[in-house]
C-alpha cells in the first residue's frame, strides 16, 4: 500500500498454542481497506485457527488484533461482526428449508442490531427485503431469490453464503475457502464476483485455488506451521525459492 493508510485488520505477534502445538506462531499480518490478501498454506498451516482468531471464535495466547484501531481480542464474534468483520465458511451454514431471500434478509436484520424473528415475521418488512435482494444480485442470485436452500447447488449455496455476509455491510470479508467443492466453471465464477468486490470491501481469502488466489489477491501471506514464510505481491510470491519448496510447487503441479 502507499505506507500512509492505516490498516483496517492489523495483527501483530499472534500465537496460538494447544498444548504442545503451536497453531498460530507469532504471526503479523495486516489488511488494508478495499485490498485482497490472501493467506495459502498446506493443510495444517494453521489457516483456520487464525480465522478463528480474527472472527472470535477463538482467542490468541498472546498478540494484538486491532480492528480499525480497536482491540477486538475480547471481543465475541457478534460484536465482531457489528463491528464490520464478516465472514464466510468452507462448509456453507445456512438454513437449508428456507429460501436464499430468507437467509440473506435474516441477515440485513442481524446487521441491524435487531433481535432474530423467524422468516414469517420478517418478509413483511419491505426495507429487510429490498438489501436482501440487493444482497443476491450482487452475488448473481437474484433470480433464485424464492428457491429453498436445500434445492441450490452447491456452487449457488456458495454464492449465497457470500449474499448472507455481505447483507450485513462488513467493511472486511474474511472468505475460507469459497472455491471449495466448486467446478472449474463455478470456480471461474465465483472468481468473478469476488473480483466485482474489490475495492469496495476489504478482504482476507484463505484459499486452496491458486489460479484465483493470483487472479485476485493485490498480497499473498503463505503459512507453513502457523508461521508467516513470506508475504508480498503475487508475482513476488509466485518465484520465492521458500515457497516453492513448502508449497507452491505442488499446488502449481
Amino acid at each position: 500500500m502507499d505506507g500512509v493508510t492505516a490498516p483496517l485488520l492489523a495483527l501483530r505477534g499472534v500465537t496460538k498454542r494447544f498444548g504442545g502445538l503451536v497453531a498460530t506462531n507469532d504471526l503479523s499480518l495486516d489488511v488494508f481497506p478495499g485490498e485482497v490478501h490472501a493467506l495459502i498454506g498446506p493443510n495444517g498451516a494453521g489457516k483456520t485457527t487464525l480465522i478463528g482468531q480474527m472472527t472470535g471464535e477463538l482467542r490468541p495466547d498472546s498478540g494484538q488484533i486491532r480492528f480499525d484501531g480497536v482491540d477486538v481480542r475480547r471481543l465475541s464474534a457478534p460484536r465482531r461482526a457489528r463491528l464490520g468483520i464478516g465472514r464466510t465458511f468452507q462448509i456453507t451454514q445456512l438454513l437449508r428449508e428456507d429460501s436464499a431471500l430468507a437467509n440473506v434478509a435474516m441477515a440485513v436484520q442481524a446487521g441491524q442490531g435487531h433481535s432474530f424473528r423467524f422468516w414469517q415475521e420478517v418478509r413483511g418488512d419491505a426495507s429487510l427485503r429490498e438489501a436482501a435482494l440487493m444482497a443476491l444480485d450482487r452475488v448473481g442470485l437474484l433470480a433464485r431469490a424464492s428457491v429453498p436452500v436445500a434445492a441450490l447447488a452447491h456452487g449457488e449455496r456458495k454464492q449465497l453464503e457470500l449474499a448472507v455476509a455481505l447483507a450485513q455491510a462488513p467493511r472486511l470479508l474474511v472468505l475460507d475457502e469459497p472455491m471449495a467443492g466448486l467446478g472449474p466453471v463455478e470456480s471461474q465464477a465465483m472468481t468473478g464476483i469476488l473480483a466485482g468486490l474489490k475495492g469496495h470491501v476489504a478482504m482476507l481469502l484463505v484459499e486452496h485455488d491458486m489460479d484465483a488466489v493470483f487472479a485476485l489477491a493485490d498480497r499473498i501471506t503463505v503459512l507453513v506451521y502457523g508461521a508467516a514464510i513470506a508475504s508480498g505481491p503475487p508475482a513476488e510470491i509466485r518465484r520465492d525459492p521458500k515457497v516453492l519448496a513448502a508449497y507452491l510447487s505442488e499446488e502449481m503441479g
